[in-house]
């Protein structure tokens, strides 16, 4: 027999680069698939393993396909140490075809690339970008499609069918939270599921590598790391600052796509341009700390397209164009909304918002009840603005309450005017059967109606007619160990909110309504020869030191960093909305949550307040009412009027009981 040829030595050459890289894999196994292998392949990967001679362990992009396919043939036959390479761009395992600078990419990212090459005005829409099909963006080409198909599971229009939302996607294991779920993402560090996607997009941090603010979507040495720390460039960097890409935005930044918006917006707007309250309002929301809700606030409000449509008018911002815009109890919050961010900016002065609001919930009653109109106008200029004034100017605290009130009493006397006159009446010869008729109706709502007839029959518009005070219930207190529980709680626990604790504490300690509690300035809390004080009426309050330093610290905090218009104003309590206080409904439910209960918490606490002080002193205290502190003192006193009125009671219901008593107290005189 003839002796077979030996192996050539590049053969044997190629064999020997393999077997350097992968020392898992014998001689002989190494020389059977080189043997395999067509010439043009062995020369390109002995070209390519002479350059790089980690190809094979390395996972680098640039493996051309015979090196690829390669990886693939020992990885069948069970070779240990080699790694596939991955995409340039995309950093996933898959076949790579074009050769781009620096590796390969795959198909995907292919397209991506080539689409990104030309760039110019889109066909359909207008906007210069990308154009990867025909000369049209993506987002005009995919509406084009899906104008002409529906997806054949729900129906819809879709370009792709099944669509998005329908298409079946195979579960794997999330990287980052180790469930299975279907795969939103493929990064480098593994697949990642739907919310751990949202939450790495939404929320950029530093990589531990490079300091960059970046969505981490590698890992290196069991940490991880950003893109070009893992060695794939950022799919996620805005095109314009290199920043991270916003979540909501295609290819800018949150921060970039504000600047745009804004530009947006202030575009024909020359008091913009020019140095004023509109031009640092735009400063301010080009520069909010929280970028990402700046930009809801201009996609998706609104409050934000009330501005643009304000604007777009060409005049001066001012309140009458607002109030022009209300139209329903929707377009008014809009409204107010609006306006309470222009005034926080000093676009808007400020104004007195509860005469407006009053006046302008009685000029619609009249219209819808015109023939009481004379009357309801004298009624609110002469009784209920005057003393909604007072009030405000007496206590502190918002105004909602006080609307309230004023629009309960304009709507109680309206429904009875209307109901007056429907039974061929008038106010003047109204008698009392039929208004106790008419209360007798809805018995819990219609006794506010006794301030109105009070003032008709003092300005001589009706009779002498009786309506009583609206029936109270006597409060209800919570048990006394329980208080001091609460009480200590909100001075101790560190787990609870801050505002929690403040708030509680002042509700257990000093009885505070939540509508004043909500409303407390910062100028409420004074510091005296180190003893901290609080103001809640005329008189300041010396504080515990553990209260104090709590209140203190409410009080040095930051302006809240969600908003840029939502500054403090002063208040020590701040909400949600422009310059407003938090509301005592949110207040109130927040306490709820941590078992903290209101009603029950004040009446405890006023009346152990009671027990120790006279109404001279706590009604200015706690700027109560006179009358109010009078009647805390009488439900707090312990005199012999009720032990009295007991005795009474047994004496005509048990004449055994008592008889048996008065021996016993003979008895023990003796």
């Amino acid at each position: 027999m003839t002796a077979p040829a030996p192996a050539p030595d590049t053969w044997r050459e190629l064999a020997c680069l393999m077997t350097a890289s992968l020392p898992d894999l014998a001689g002989q196994d190494a020389a059977r698939i080189v043997a395999d292998l067509t010439p043009a392949a062995r020369g390109r990967i002995r070209a390519h393993l002479t350059a790089h001679p980690d190809a094979l362990v390395s996972g680098a992009s640039a493996a051309p396909r015979s090196v690829q396919a390669l990886i693939t043939t020992l990885a069948d036959h069970g070779v240990t140490g080699v790694r596939a390479p991955t995409c340039l761009r995309c950093g996933r395992v898959r076949r790579l075809r074009r050769a781009v600078p620096g590796g390969r990419v795959c198909l995907g990212c292919e397209g991506i690339l080539a689409a990104r090459g030309n760039i110019g005005p889109c066909t359909s829409c207008g906007k210069t970008g990308p154009r990867p099909s025909r000369d049209t963006c993506a987002a005009c080409r995919r509406r084009q499609i899906a104008a002409t198909r529906n997806c054949s599971t729900c129906g819809k229009p879709a370009d792709l069918d099944p669509c998005s939302n329908c298409r079946p996607r195979p579960p794997a294991l999330c990287a980052l939270c180790h469930t299975s779920a279907p795969v939103t993402a493929r990064w480098p560090l593994g697949p990642v599921c739907t919310p751990c996607y949202r939450t790495a997009r939404s929320h950029p941090t530093p990589c531990p590598d490079c300091d960059r603010t970046r969505v981490l979507i590698g890992r290196a040495e069991h940490r991880r790391v950003c893109g070009p720390c893992a060695g794939v460039p950022d799919p996620y960097a805005c095109e314009r600052c290199a920043g991270p890409r916003s979540y909501k935005v295609s290819r800018l930044c949150d921060r970039c796509a504000v600047a745009d918006h804004l530009e947006d917006l202030f575009t024909d707007v020359p008091e913009a341009a020019s140095p004023g309250p509109l031009a640092a309002m735009r400063a301010a929301l080009a520069e909010a700390p929280d970028a990402g809700t700046v930009l809801n606030w201009l996609r998706g409000s609104r409050s934000a397209r009330l501005l643009r449509d304000l604007l777009t008018t060409g005049r001066s911002l001012s309140h009458i164009d607002l109030d022009a815009t209300i139209d329903g109890r929707a377009t008014a919050m809009t409204a107010e909304y609006l306006r309470g961010l222009l005034t926080a900016y000093q676009v808007l002065e400020p104004r007195d918002e509860l005469a407006v609001r009053i006046t302008r919930h009685l000029e619609r009653t009249v219209a819808r009840h015109p023939e009481h109109g004379p009357l309801l106008r004298a009624y609110v200029r002469w009784s209920l603005l005057p003393r909604a004034k007072r009030h405000q100017a007496a206590r502190a605290g918002g105004v909602k309450h006080r609307i309230r009130w004023a629009y309960t009493r304009i709507n109680l006397a309206a429904e009875l005017l209307t109901a007056t006159a429907g039974h061929g009446l008038t106010i003047a010869t109204l008698d009392q059967g039929r208004l106790d008729a008419w209360l007798a109706a809805k018995p819990g709502t219609r006794y506010e109606v006794r301030d109105f007839v009070v003032w008709a029959h003092r300005r001589h518009h009706a009779r002498d007619l009786l309506v009583p005070h609206r029936p109270k219930a006597d409060p209800i207190g919570m048990d006394e160990d329980s208080h001091w529980d609460l009480l200590h709680q909100c001075l101790t626990d560190t787990r609870l909110d801050l505002d929690v604790r403040a708030a509680g504490a002042i509700l257990l300690l000093f009885g505070q309504h939540l509508t004043r509690i909500a409303a407390l300035p910062t100028t409420a809390l004074t510091t005296h020869d180190g003893t901290t004080s609080l103001t809640l009426g005329r008189t300041p309050i010396p504080l515990p030191i553990t209260l104090a330093d709590i209140l203190t610290t409410v009080a040095d905090r930051p302006a809240p960093q969600g908003w840029a218009a939502n500054t403090s104003a002063g208040w020590l309590f701040p909400g949600h909305l422009p310059g407003a206080h938090v509301s005592a409904a949110a207040l109130s439910r927040r306490l709820a949550a941590c078992h903290i209960p209101n009603r029950p918490a004040r009446a405890t606490a006023l009346v152990a307040l009671a027990c120790d002080l006279p109404p001279a002193v706590l009604g200015p205290m706690l700027g109560l009412h006179p009358i109010t502190a009078v009647q805390w003192r009488r439900r707090a006193a312990t005199d012999w009027t009720a032990y009295l009125a007991a005795r009474t009671e047994t004496a005509a219901t048990d004449p055994e009981k008592e008889r048996a008593d008065q021996d016993r107290s003979a008895t023990a005189e003796e």
